[in-house]
């Protein structure tokens, strides 16, 4: 260039340095920022309308009612009325174990008891036998008929016949009890449902030998269903009962629910864990706890959905909760 600006060599103004191109035409330059700054708006517009007033989280599920259905007695399973995916009802016959052994120990226990009251029964006329044999020593010993001696005997006699009608009532009150240890075992031979649920895992089949206490069908209420949300401490200070909640399950995208807070968690989650945190430790690194939120899912959703009633215990969901 010359000192008054025109190209030497006769070169064209194309051809112009690129450190004197002003910045807002370095294409380069430019566009990057423009997008930088198309993606900070975006940012801030999707910050102000769905983070600004909410506290989320993807660490939730749908939770229910469980009742896990066991036996009380050693036995084996004769039938299972159900099976996965039944829906059942309160005081509905699910389990019945083989009773013909607690039936056999009944039978000896009536039988016990019968010989029991018999005996009751004899005992009563040895007594009333004895109380007469007695009465009339006393008189023929003031008559001085006969010695001390057949007096004493007498009223031994008489003392034992009490005696034995007290042993003969205890007895039958023993075989009372245990004609009712075996009625109560025969009854546990037995298994209602204690609600009205889905069964949702049977655990073991038609002649297997149960345990006390074995698990042998899990049911869930599926009527009766909620969101178990798992939110970080640090966010718990702008929660309160009744907040809106929006839900989403992940078995179907595009539809929300609604539902409100109504319960917090009295521990964190981790104080469940197999092995709970023990921050007294000399290494301890601090971690933000989850604490467990319950979420209700509003019924006139669920039923405006026909999906609704498939909402099953253990869904992932996601949860928006609006602050105030």
């Amino acid at each position: 260039m010359t000192p008054d600006g025109k190209p030497v060599n006769g070169g064209s103004a194309e051809d112009q340095d690129i450190d004197s191109v002003p910045l807002y035409r370095k294409k380069r330059i430019v566009i990057p920022m423009v997008l930088l700054v198309a993606a900070a708006l975006a940012g801030a517009w999707y910050w102000y309308e769905n983070l600004r007033e909410y506290v989320s989280t993807d660490d939730a599920f749908i939770d229910g009612n469980r009742v896990s259905i066991s036996s009380k007695v050693l036995g084996r399973i004769d039938t299972l009325t159900v099976d996965e995916g039944m829906e059942v009802h309160a005081s509905e016959l699910l389990v019945q174990l083989d009773d013909a052994d607690a039936r056999a120990s009944e039978a000896q226990a009536k039988a016990s008891l019968e010989y029991a009251r018999q005996s009751v029964v004899l005992a009563n006329v040895n007594l009333d036998k004895s109380r007469d044999d007695y009465q009339r020593a006393q008189k023929q010993y003031a008559g001085s008929i006969i010695p001390k001696e057949q007096l004493d005997h007498a009223q031994k006699a008489f003392e034992a016949a009490r005696a034995q009608l007290d042993i003969s009532s205890a007895q039958v009150t023993s075989a009372e009890a245990q004609l009712g240890v075996i009625e109560t075992q025969l009854q546990n031979m037995t298994i209602v449902s204690p609600m009205n649920g889905v069964v949702a895992k049977r655990w073991v089949l038609p002649g297997d030998v149960v345990q006390p206490g074995q698990p042998i069908l899990t049911i869930y209420d599926n009527r009766d269903i909620w969101v178990t949300a798992n939110l970080e401490e640090t966010k718990l200070s702008s929660l309160k009962l009744g907040d809106p909640v929006e839900i989403s399950v992940d078995a179907y995208p595009g539809h929300t629910y609604r539902g409100v807070v109504f319960q917090f968690g009295s521990n964190t989650a981790s104080q469940f864990s197999l092995i709970p945190p023990n921050n007294a430790s000399g290494n301890f690194t601090k971690v933000t706890q989850r604490v467990p939120v319950k979420v209700s899912i509003e019924r006139d959703s669920t039923a405006a959905d026909p999906r609704g009633d498939l909402l099953l215990p253990g869904m992932s969901v996601e949860v928006k909760v609006k602050v105030h």
